[in-house]
């Protein structure tokens, strides 16, 4: 939460946001709907031709010394890893990305519990070369298209066989990390299908 949900006039929906978003993201989202681009684009293609731009060239991302370095081989389809994986997916001139790793990840808590996850780190918009979790060759840029993803960071969470656990697709803050780190790792998801019934539970 929050999440916003944009429905065109017969009542189809036209773009969800899920998360907070900065006011010149959030503005870019409801232009998208006022002026109909939905119907000829994606939300993705849209910011990547705004006229000011809101997709950077590939370039230096925030290091850390948690994440997997190349080749991405990901693919858990055929062996089963032996504990969660977490793709965090960045770009250079990232704002948002910059409260991320300053903040939440630079907590303690944060830390303790990110270490006990594969992690991995790809820029949204580049060209490198990745097995998904699923198995199949791509690329980055071509993976987060196929996901739909426009923002970041973005944090896709996936269980030891490659299953999708939970998408994060706006600024986290520390509480709020240090929960979902909390529902993947105590293997939850198992249980609870989603982060927020696994929630409702919790304060019961």
């Amino acid at each position: 939460t929050p999440s916003v949900i944009f429905y065109d006039t017969d009542g189809n929906e036209a773009l969800r946001l899920r998360g907070y978003y900065p006011p010149y993201r959030f503005l870019a989202a409801l232009e998208f709907v006022a002026d109909r681009h939905y119907r000829e684009e994606r939300f993705r293609e849209y910011l990547a031709r705004a006229d000011v731009p809101l997709v950077f060239e590939p370039g230096d991302l925030i290091e850390e010394p948690f994440f997997m370095p190349g080749p991405y081989m990901l693919d858990r389809s055929r062996w089963p890893g032996q504990r969660p994986l977490a793709v965090f997916f960045e770009q250079s001139n990232c704002h948002a990305c910059d409260v991320l790793h300053t903040g939440p990840l630079d907590e303690a808590d944060i830390r303790e519990r990110i270490k006990q996850l594969d992690l991995t780190q790809l820029e949204m918009w580049s060209d490198t070369p990745v097995i998904t979790p699923a198995g199949e060759r791509t690329t980055a840029g071509q993976w987060a298209d196929q996901l739909g993803l426009f923002y970041t960071p973005t944090l896709i969470f996936f269980d030891e066989h490659g299953k999708e656990i939970l998408c994060v697709d706006s600024v986290v803050q520390f509480y709020r990390l240090r929960n979902l780190l909390d529902y993947i790792l105590s293997g939850a998801y198992r249980e609870y299908p989603t982060f927020q019934q696994w929630r409702s539970a919790q304060q019961r």
